[in-house]
């Protein structure tokens, strides 16, 4: 990966629509060599994929929560099964499986606090194995991006 390539990269994080032409001139390489660089980038997995980012406001889903999950047990079929559950709650926008005193960070995007209500009764703290949880709600969002630093390897 050169500079070239870098730059391509901060800018498609920036603005996953522009076309090759506009991205060509912004990086300073001629549209053909250009669309080969993002080809490939594509192809070697550099680019994951190219999503629209939604207002949640505007969408009625205001309340933004983290939920740190403990499980009964650390086994690797523990882990395997709420995995695979998780994946089917829309609810949830983020899951990380963490070090320390908790198994999981959740986050977990509804309309209200009676929606969270619902969702923490019957969906997460109903799923086998979930035997603590811990909530904290989100106040005010001061920073969040989808952009990697791409500077941050050294």
């Amino acid at each position: 990966m050169d500079e070239f390539d870098r730059k391509i990269l901060e800018i498609i994080q920036q603005d996953g629509r522009i076309t090759i032409l506009q991205l060509s001139e912004r990086v300073g390489l001629s549209p053909t060599p250009c669309a080969r660089r993002v080809k490939r980038l594509e192809d070697e997995g550099y680019i994951d994929r190219y999503v629209g980012l939604l207002n949640p406001a505007r969408l009625g889903v205001r309340l933004n929560v983290f939920v740190s999950i403990r499980l009964r047990s650390q086994t690797r079929e523990a882990f395997d099964r709420f995995d695979e559950e998780i994946k089917y709650m829309p609810e949830v926008v983020g899951c990380y499986l963490l070090t320390g005193s908790f198994d999981y960070l959740l986050q977990v995007r509804v309309a209200d606090v009676d929606a969270f209500r619902d969702f923490m009764r019957s969906r997460l703290t109903a799923m086998e194995g979930v035997i603590e949880t811990q909530s904290s709600i989100v106040l005010q969002q001061l920073k969040a991006t989808t952009e990697i630093p791409l500077n941050a390897n050294g």
